[in-house]
């Protein structure tokens, strides 16, 4: 409980805005390297899905960050290492929807005590993208 009040001080807010931007950077990269990796037509479908979903998502997030005056950092999250150490396509796909799983989980807990109108818009159109993305995979 605790834990869902600090998302929504000042400091909980940039720094869940900042890992979510890298965290959005490691899923675009992730889906842009497994691309290329992928021959199966609805697998790359997918991929294409996720990763324009990830590039979506940095964009609102950059906004947010804008929005508070926060300068964005330029890091790619460690899950981008994790994922891409997962040789088989098969494996890693799963592996990415946990990705989106962790951001719908961080979305639902912050936006219920989110008092700014223009950072809710934006993140919960990033929640119904990894909605949509996670049920794709």
């Amino acid at each position: 409980m605790s834990d869902q009040n600090h998302l929504n001080t000042a400091e909980g807010e940039a720094k869940l805005l900042q890992d979510l931007l890298s965290a959005e950077r490691a899923g675009a990269k992730v889906a842009g390297e497994s691309l290329q990796q992928c021959d199966d037509p609805a697998q790359r479908k997918q991929l294409e899905q996720i990763r324009q979903g990830e590039v979506d998502s940095c964009r609102l997030v950059l906004n947010c960050l804008n929005h508070l005056g926060i300068e964005p950092n330029r890091e790619t999250g460690a899950f981008y290492g994790k994922a891409m150490a997962i040789e088989s396509l098969e494996e890693r796909l799963p592996f990415v929807d946990k990705g989106q799983q962790w951001v719908i989980r961080k979305l639902r807990e912050y936006l219920p005590g989110c008092e700014d109108a223009f950072i809710r818009t934006e993140l919960e159109k990033m929640l119904e993208i990894h909605e949509i993305n996670s049920q794709a995979a």
